[in-house]
């Protein structure tokens, strides 16, 4: 078995299936993290914590004490360009993590940065893109993160031909770039009085960070009882909300990644995400979940009036949505992808 490193800047909610995956089979697997939060669940493994300004010396130490055979590295912050330099020294295979498409390929100028920075040029991405048939980074390999169903009471799911159907939208509450706005407006006159569950972190230390968007999503809450607001959930909480939702939306358009719905679809609760986001390529429209153009004014309301008004639809797409969490995304195929990697 290997020992496995991740280099993050804070111990984001997709690592919790990756870790839990590689030390289920079997990998010794440690997480280094500029910083941590309340919401992060570290049940399976805890982050050692170096901070924005990681002391070089104990970073040595470190890797001399774990001796990973792999280390993934997520760009841009202080640690992972000091990780760089170190491993590079103790001749440790490393790869960066980033959430560029697989088909985006670096110019010259990328490479010569990389050389300077002395960044490893091989990369992983949970990114596929949205066109299949263009060619890809040689120099790049697809990891989509694992997702699973975790235990949550039965009587905690919907039915997913019943009624009012429940839309869920998570994203960090002062965000504008989330655009829990665009769910709010497709849904003022969708039929059978739908539901809408706002999710999110108030955390005003963002970029984008608006007072004005979280007040006027707090004032769409007052004035539409249709609509739930829940702040700062812990990620330990968030299976039952999925398991309790019909649908999960991701309105953002410069999203690179975007993992909610994702996540979601272990549950059978169907994404629909705006092709501006990364995740937008783990769906086939009309197959596992919905895929929407957000430039298309209309598209948002028309595909969720869909799902509203059609049972059948809801099932087909929620059996579509299990299936493709239970192969594709499953943790034995993300560890048999790290086993590639590996070898």
């Amino acid at each position: 078995m290997a020992s496995i490193l991740f280099v993050v800047p804070r111990f984001h909610t997709n690592l919790f299936f990756a870790t839990k995956a590689l030390i289920e089979a079997g990998h010794r697997v440690a997480v280094f993290a500029e910083t941590t939060s309340r919401i992060e669940d570290h049940s399976h493994v805890a982050p050692e914590v170096f901070g924005t300004a990681p002391d070089a010396a104990r970073l040595r130490s470190a890797l001399a004490e774990l001796q990973p055979d792999l280390i993934f590295a997520r760009y841009p912050s202080k640690l992972s360009k000091a990780i760089h330099v170190a491993a590079r020294k103790a001749r440790l295979r490393i790869l960066s993590y980033d959430q560029r498409p697989l088909t985006q390929r670096r110019g010259l100028k990328k490479r010569l940065s990389y050389a300077l920075e002395q960044r490893a040029w091989e990369r992983i991405t949970p990114v596929r893109g949205l066109d299949a048939e263009a060619p890809t980074d040689p120099a790049a390999h697809y990891l989509p993160w694992p997702i699973e169903e975790l235990p949550v009471p039965r009587d905690t799911y919907r039915d997913m031909a019943g009624e009012p159907v429940r839309i869920l939208c998570v994203g960090k509450l002062a965000q504008v770039r989330k655009r829990q706005d665009a769910v709010i407006d497709a849904m003022q006159s969708l039929p059978g009085g739908a539901t809408l569950t706002l999710v999110g972190a108030t955390d005003r230390d963002i970029s984008g960070a608006d007072e004005a968007h979280l007040a006027r999503l707090q004032k769409a809450v007052a004035d539409h009882p249709w609509i739930t607001l829940q702040s700062d959930v812990s990620y330990g909480d968030m299976p039952a909300l999925f398991a309790a939702h019909h649908v999960c939306v991701l309105p953002s358009v410069h999203e690179t990644l975007g993992w909610a719905p994702i996540e979601a679809m272990a549950y059978g609760t169907i994404p629909v995400i705006s092709e501006g986001a990364g995740s937008a390529g783990y769906i086939t429209s009309g197959q596992n979940g919905f895929r929407v153009d957000l430039s298309d004014e209309g598209a948002l309301r028309d595909r969720l009036s869909a799902l509203v008004g059609d049972p059948a639809l809801r099932l087909r797409l929620s059996s579509g949505a299990r299936r493709t969490a239970q192969n594709d995304l499953s943790p034995e195929v993300f560890v048999s992808r790290v086993a590639a990697l590996l070898a």
